[in-house]
């Protein structure tokens, strides 16, 4: 990818973010995290095209994409859902216990669960 093509589609990426930022009518936590997913998809992108992902095998990248989606999706559920303290608590272990047996199994240290892939197997 060009120079060029790289930086019009970053303009038109910020211009769309500072649109909805400035004239969507959406509440600004929606907004925060839309943002936050916006910029982490950039980013992505940037490290694809200029090859730095090429670099690590697949597995690794898919494992540690699937990492931040977790890790995501339990920062939104503690900071924006309206939940009693203790459930929260609940599962966050639930899901912190869930990720230690998937990586446990991913790296062949617990054979016993079965293979859970992500990405094309």
């Amino acid at each position: 990818m060009d120079l060029l093509s790289l930086v019009v589609v970053l303009i038109v990426v910020g211009v769309l973010l500072w649109l909805v930022n400035n004239y969507i009518p959406m509440e600004a936590r929606i907004k925060q995290i839309l943002n936050i997913v916006v910029i982490i998809a950039v980013i992505l992108w940037l490290l694809s095209a200029f090859g730095v992902l090429s670099v690590f095998p697949q597995a690794l990248v898919s494992l540690v994409v699937a990492l931040i989606v977790v890790g995501l999706l339990l920062w939104v559920v503690n900071s924006y859902l309206p939940m009693d303290a203790r459930l929260k608590q609940i599962l966050n272990v639930v899901v912190i216990i869930a990720v230690i047996l998937w990586l446990l199994s991913v790296f062949g240290i617990l054979s016993g669960l079965p293979r859970i892939h992500i990405g094309n197997p």
